[in-house]
């Protein structure tokens, strides 16, 4: 359904809300340099006349006038400039934020709908135009209606007949609907091929090592290639669609000028006007078809502006977790699950599965890959809501009812990327908890990740993207040791000893299950020596 201009104009109001004070800054100071600059038009047309039909002390004093209104309109000009920057940096920010925000609340279902290219792309480029117009581009064509409103006067006290012409050939024509909506379509169609060429971007860059061990490079530039190609077609075509427009736009501004040139010429020649008020005249007409043509350039900014701002609610409406405070459960002796049930898209991968996990019981989780063991662990951490029964932790005393806020008594190690960006010590930390160096060696060492040490700037190592500059058992136990340095009363490990030696692998489970006395541990794994040595054994078929 189509949004009135009144939708866009209290969604707008809503993020301009904790900008008032310096958004009239920036009023004030604009109306103050629409006054200097005509100041300076009126003060120079004064020097002008007076250096032909003045004395000299009066063509001084217009002189001074003219200069201070040149530095004075300068001045306030800069800090507006600053004042409007400062508010839209902000303003930036906080947008950004906001769509941040709620992609990191995210449920699975939104997360795996949505390519993280396209996202990037939507709190760029969409935010950015947003706060372009929000910010500056509305505001501004404000303003120019009263500069056109101020020089159109003035030029009206010069000479009437000239403002009326003037403002009859100036390009006003009124956009019909069907360049409004073309334009549009277009603006849609790019900001889509824009997205599109995120996605494959990004593809691209992050998995840059497997494209060139798999011998991808052809098949993947020709992506990039058609992608970037698509977006170029469609910048073509909405250049050729304002070409015209821009070309007429031009021509009547260029003959406006002319018209106002000769049209002054003669009124001197015929003493009808001073010359004065000639280099008035020249001055006013800029000033009047300037903003003109500012203002018919409003309409294509605030057709990009309505299409980001439907790009980013489509993000805003999407389903998100409610925010509740984290409740750490005291001693929890076991996981309940009772005719749990999930589908995706109508799949069906969990059907009445039942299971307890109790602590002191280390439990393994196999069967086939692709038959709802890491959907498990997901529903267990409460990012899946199962479509029947029910998850509960219990206690000595009670059965809590599984929520989001309950997943900070998880420990999770999940399967493909773990690690971030920085050093391995940020990579550690789970929460704004601090840690002193012998936790953080008792960590490793339980996560047999001692190799840490071995390295040139050991704990301050940096490592890259998903763990990059480290071999993937190494990503794996770093990650091991970030969930073990958290200390929580439930595990969850994902596949955890699939990179590693059987040796290494048999020395980590050893650790992880001596470290998991008195918690609850789940391993979900094909490695039948892993299995071997857990309490309980689950089948999933």
């Amino acid at each position: 359904m189509e949004k009135s201009p009144s939708h866009y104009l209290h969604w707008s109001i809503a993020l301009l809300k904790p900008y008032r004070l310096p958004l009239m800054i920036f009023l004030l100071l604009e109306l103050v340099g629409i006054f200097f600059s005509l100041s300076f038009v009126y003060w120079s047309k004064k020097a002008v006349d007076y250096a032909i039909h003045g004395t000299r002390l009066q063509v001084e004093q217009a002189l001074i006038w003219t200069g201070g209104s040149i530095l004075l309109g300068i001045m306030v000009q800069l800090i507006s400039n600053r004042t409007n920057e400062k508010m839209r940096a902000s303003m930036l920010i906080k947008l950004q934020n906001g769509i941040m925000h709620r992609q990191l609340l995210s449920t699975w279902q939104v997360i795996k709908k949505w390519h993280t290219g396209d996202i990037q792309v939507r709190i760029q480029s969409d935010c950015n135009e947003i706060v372009q117009m929000v910010g500056y581009t509305f505001w501004n064509s404000m303003l120019t209606c009263i500069k056109l409103l101020a020089s159109f006067t003035f030029l009206w006290l010069l000479d009437p007949k000239l403002a009326v012409l003037i403002l009859a050939i100036s390009p006003l024509v009124a956009l019909s609907k069907l360049y409004f909506r073309r334009y549009r379509k277009l603006t849609q169609e790019l900001k889509q091929a824009d997205s599109e060429f995120g996605h494959v971007v990004q593809e691209n860059l992050r998995f840059r090592m497997s494209i060139k061990a798999l011998g991808l490079h052809q098949i993947r530039w020709q992506k990039l290639d058609a992608a970037q190609n698509n977006t170029y077609r469609l910048k073509l075509r909405l250049l050729n669609f304002s070409t015209l427009s821009q070309g007429i736009m031009k021509s009547t501004v260029n003959a406006g000028f002319l018209f106002t040139f000769v049209w002054g010429v003669l009124q001197l020649q015929t003493h009808l006007i001073s010359f004065g008020t000639l280099t008035a005249f020249l001055q006013l007409v800029s000033r009047i078809q300037g903003p003109v043509l500012q203002l018919l350039g409003f309409v294509p900014a605030f057709i990009r502006f309505r299409t980001s701002v439907e790009r980013l609610q489509v993000l805003e409406i999407e389903e998100i977790e409610e925010i509740d405070h984290a409740e750490v459960i005291s001693a929890p002796t076991s996981l309940l699950l009772q005719n749990i049930s999930f589908k995706y898209d109508e799949i069906p991968v969990l059907n009445a599965f039942n299971a307890m996990f109790k602590k002191n019981e280390p439990t393994a989780l196999i069967g086939p890959s692709g038959r709802g063991k890491t959907t498990l662990i997901r529903i267990l951490l409460a990012l899946l809501k199962t479509t029947a029964g029910s998850v509960h932790i219990v206690t000595e005393e009670k059965q809590i009812p599984l929520a989001a806020r309950h997943r900070i008594n998880f420990g999770y190690v999940p399967q493909g990327d773990k690690l971030f960006s920085g050093t391995i010590r940020e990579n550690l930390l789970s929460s704004t908890k601090q840690y002193n160096e012998k936790q953080y060696k008792s960590a490793l060492e339980t996560a047999c990740a001692n190799f840490v040490y071995e390295l040139p700037l050991g704990l301050d190592t940096i490592i890259g993207e998903s763990g990059y500059g480290l071999s993937e058992g190494q990503a794996q136990r770093i990650a091991i040791a970030r969930a073990v340095l958290c200390d929580r009363s439930c595990y969850l490990f994902d596949e955890i000893t699939s990179a590693l030696d059987q040796a290494t692998a048999e020395k980590l489970m050893e650790n992880l299950i001596q470290f998991g006395k008195n918690k609850i541990l789940i391993f979900v794994t094909h490695d039948l020596n892993l299995t071997e040595r857990c309490t309980q054994r689950i089948f999933i078929s």
